[in-house]
């Protein structure tokens, strides 16, 4: 189906249809359609079918139709209709509900032009054959259309992150149409299509509050101005507190319009939490730029993370773990709720960690780091280069290969001006200890990437609100904790004995009891298990590449 060129566009009249009118948000509110209509005479419906395709591939299409794969789905069934019952002379119950699900599409931060029902109105009461065969075929086009946009997306992943490493599952909509078009249960198949998770429930019951925040007048903008402590009084304190209260934080009655008191430091400490910045309670530049985002803003971000939601399996499993790179934080799932919640720093822009799913399978205490060649090459022997004692103090030997028992070379035996880093011909490979680049604990999720998780010796940085440090792998806050969890069902390990396996320094590998799916996602709008919605920066761009040019429909 010909879709509109720019996600921005088509989100953008999407968004203006939901901020004004009545009823449910996020709902077009559907005319009753009129009685179907009865023939008096057996209707030649698929020789109507084919001449209005063979009409469309002579290039006289009348609609913005996918006609070549409407062209492959009717041949395959002799151009029969598939949405009007010749022996009756009816539309198909099918037929309203589709047209019914495909108006509230909204609900799916979907747009109901992508499914031709403003045409397909127009279309409902014809009984003439050619208008029935139109119908049939818009019908059947936005079915298929809908039936993968709300399965897997209306985009393909990798042309708008390029960094995304997750197949999406397919999806035969034609095959599923004529297999529940006739079916009792054809409202449920459909809605089975969305994303089981809660996750992607959750961000749908936020779009529909944003919507009506958005209907509503307009929510004070809060000025710039010297850093607001509580305590101080200001004339900025009045607007804060409303535009706290209109968005649901609880900032008290605020008796003195200009006094900074603790309710508002409260409320302001949630705001920043649940917007990625530093919880302080002081109003600073980052603060009120974030209170200024308006809720037709936030819509964006949440559609965004829906479409997101679609690209991903239907099934995540009970026990996992979730990377969320844009949040910068690591949580252990089960059964839907968290039990482990822990900060995480991941790759620089120019080093991004890419989405993807791994399997953890086996973790290693007090690991050895042998240098990837991409931080070797462009960070490593440029140091040496510096100053020559900088691998001695970094404790990394130099092997004369990567075969098993490589000898070890002394780093003054190396001219380090001469030699070409993209052809380095030696190992450098760090001891473990305190000062390793991997911490104390390694967790290993074999991929193609090379990308696993692992503690740091620079625990400083986990204080940073951004925390863009790595060359790709990420790093955890509490590795102790994740490893006494992950070992936790095996029995054999628990936190005193960890440690004193970290502390006598040797390398050991340790199996998990269970491999633990773990998932590196990009989350810059997501709703926790307490029902409250967090926005925060797109630090990978990604979300503006979503909204671009680049963005070409699937």
């Amino acid at each position: 189906m010909t879709s509109t060129p720019r996600y921005h566009v088509s989100l953008f009249l999407l968004s203006l249809s939901l901020l004004g009118g009545c009823g449910s948000p996020g709902v077009v509110p559907l005319e009753a359609p009129a009685a179907p209509a009865v023939a008096t005479a057996p209707i030649p419906l698929h020789e109507e079918i084919q001449r209005l395709l063979e009409q469309a591939a002579a290039g006289v299409p009348c609609c913005a139709l996918d006609w070549s794969r409407q062209e492959r789905f009717y041949e395959q069934q002799a151009y029969l209709p598939v949405w009007w019952n010749p022996l009756t002379g009816q539309r198909k119950p099918a037929a309203d509900d589709l047209l019914e699900i495909l108006a509230q599409s909204p609900r799916h931060g979907l747009d109901p032009a992508d499914y031709h029902v403003d045409t397909l109105r127009a279309y409902w009461s014809v009984s003439e054959p050619a208008g029935i065969a139109m119908r049939d075929l818009l019908l059947t086009d936005a079915f298929l259309a809908y039936a993968r946009h709300l399965h897997s997306g209306r985009h393909a992943p990798r042309a708008l992150d390029p960094g995304w490493r997750i197949e999406r599952q397919p999806l035969d909509a034609g095959e599923l149409l004529r297999r529940v078009v006739d079916g009792a249960d054809f409202r449920a198949q459909v809605e089975r299509l969305a994303p089981l998770h809660s996750g992607y429930h959750r961000l749908q019951v936020s779009l529909q509050q944003y919507q009506q925040l958005a209907a509503a007048s307009p929510w004070p903008l809060v000025v710039g101005g010297p850093l607001l402590r509580p305590g101080e009084r200001d004339i900025r304190v009045r607007d804060l507190r409303e535009r706290l209260r209109l968005e649901g934080y609880s900032v008290g009655e605020g008796y003195d319009d200009f006094l900074y008191d603790a309710d508002l430091e409260a409320g302001v400490k949630q705001f920043q939490l649940r917007h990625g910045l530093k919880v302080d309670g002081v109003l600073g530049a980052g603060t009120v730029a974030a209170l200024n985002v308006r809720p037709e803003q936030r819509i964006w971000q949440i559609l965004l993370n829906m479409e997101r939601w679609r690209w991903l399996p239907r099934d995540l499993g009970e026990h996992y773990l979730m990377v969320n790179m844009a949040g910068f934080n690591l949580r252990a799932v089960e059964q839907d709720r968290t039990r482990l919640d822990m900060r995480v720093i991941i790759g620089t822009a120019y080093r991004s960690t890419p989405a993807f799913i791994g399997r953890l399978n086996h973790l290693v205490v007090n690991p050895e780091w042998n240098v990837p060649k991409t931080i070797l090459r462009e960070d490593i022997v440029p140091r040496q280069r510096e100053n020559p004692d900088y691998l001695a103090s970094q404790r990394i030997q130099v092997l004369d290969g990567w075969q098993p028992g490589a000898e070890e070379i002394d780093p003054a035996a190396v001219d380090w001006q001469a030699i070409d880093p993209t052809r380095f011909p030696y190992r450098l490979r760090q001891k473990p200890g305190p000062t390793n680049s991997l911490g104390r604990v390694k967790f290993m999720l074999p991929n193609e990437y090379d990308i696993y998780l692992h503690d740091t010796p620079n625990r400083q940085l986990f204080a940073e609100t951004v925390r863009t440090f790595s060359s790709g792998c990420i790093r955890v806050e509490q590795p102790l904790e994740l490893a006494e969890y992950l070992l936790a069902s095996g029995g054999k390990w628990d936190t005193e004995q960890l440690r004193a396996l970290i502390e006598s320094g040797v390398t050991r590998t340790i199996l998990l009891p269970e491999v633990i799916p773990v998932y590196i996602l990009y989350w810059t709008a997501w709703v926790d298990d307490e029902g409250r919605t967090h926005f925060v920066d797109d630090i990978y761009g990604l979300d503006r590449s979503m909204l671009g040019d680049s963005a070409s429909p699937r």
